[in-house]
């Protein structure tokens, strides 16, 4: 598990960071959840054709679905570790299936058609993970928190995109929209997300602290903040439930 937790510090730092909140059971089982979103964002980065890329997400969705019908699972060290944890408390399957539907988008090179279209994409990848990683701390979530997953996860979704802009760009393909709509979007979401914030049931920040560091992305997406920067925003979201 260790090595697991070192690929997700490596590949997904801010919210590895988040999950160091958790009691060491729900930090197990957000390291597997963010395991495997690892290894799904990452396919089309990793073949040379759209048809490639499905072939692999289709992989990852069969592999998911034995997983959930009680196989077991396939040899790849995050679904592995997901197994144990589904085991012990079993995850959520549809969210899986709205990201890989959504992830499809990833293997084109059109922009996204319209603001709206972009926001459908955050909401079914950073939405769903958000709402897999809620759950698997806490699978009777009381309704104020599914109502604040879909702003969090705008904030932070809109946010990761301005950051991944230029390496959309290298590939030769552009976002659709305005870089100035994005901030203002992600603003405007981390404000309504802030607002729900100290409704939310301390436990469950580890699986959505780390939107606390949206609006620093937002100012400057191009940036990473230090580490120690990035700790103490954490810790002063956590202690006040302020996000």
């Amino acid at each position: 598990m260790e090595n697991l937790s070192a690929t997700v510090r490596h590949a997904d730092e801010d919210r590895w960071l988040a999950s160091r909140f958790a009691p060491a059971k729900a930090r197990e089982r957000l390291i597997a959840l963010y395991a495997v979103n690892f290894e799904i964002a990452r396919s089309a980065e990793t073949v040379s054709t759209p048809a490639l890329g499905d072939i692999r997400q289709a992989w990852w969705r069969e592999a998911l679905d034995e997983i959930h019908a009680g196989r077991a699972p396939r040899a790849h060290p995050a679904l592995e570790a997901y197994a144990r944890a589904h085991t012990d408390a079993p995850f959520l399957l549809q969210p899986w299936r709205t990201l890989l539907d959504a992830r499809g988008a990833d293997l084109e090179l059109a922009p996204f058609d319209t603001f709206d279209a972009l926001t459908r994409y955050i909401d079914a990848t950073a939405g769903s993970l958000m709402h897999l990683a809620v759950a698997a701390i806490d699978a009777s979530s009381p309704a104020q928190t599914l109502a604040f997953i879909q702003p969090a996860a705008r904030a932070w979704g809109y946010a990761g995109l301005l950051r991944a802009a230029p390496v959309w760009q290298a590939k030769g393909r552009s976002l659709g929209v305005e870089h100035d709509a994005l901030k203002q979007a992600g603003y405007a979401a981390h404000q309504q997300a802030r607002s729900l914030a100290r409704e939310q049931p301390a436990h469950l920040f580890p699986a959505f602290g780390y939107v606390a560091l949206a609006p620093r992305y937002l100012r400057d997406p191009v940036r990473l903040p230090p580490l120690i920067e990035r700790q103490f925003r954490l810790i002063g979201a956590s202690a006040t439930g302020a996000l």
